[in-house]
């Protein structure tokens, strides 16, 4: 998938939890990407977020961490 697309979606998904506060907003946002995108879409994002962090939403990034921590749980 191209990435435009990929921080399109990312980016509407963090749009549509900002009225419940950063941390809520952060795990709403890695529940939706663990469950709704396979993981190399997500890898391609965080690929992505690694140079052009300035580019996301403080979201998605704090969405993407989170996802990474659990990973290496």
């Amino acid at each position: 998938m191209r990435i435009e697309t990929l921080t399109r979606m990312a980016q509407q998904i963090a749009i549509n939890n900002e009225g419940v506060g950063e941390c809520e907003a952060i795990e709403r946002v890695a529940k939706h990407l663990k469950t709704f995108w396979t993981s190399a879409m997500v890898d391609e994002l965080r690929g992505y977020a690694r140079g052009h962090a300035d580019e996301l939403d403080p979201v998605v990034l704090g969405a993407l961490e989170r996802l990474q921590a659990q990973h290496q749980v």
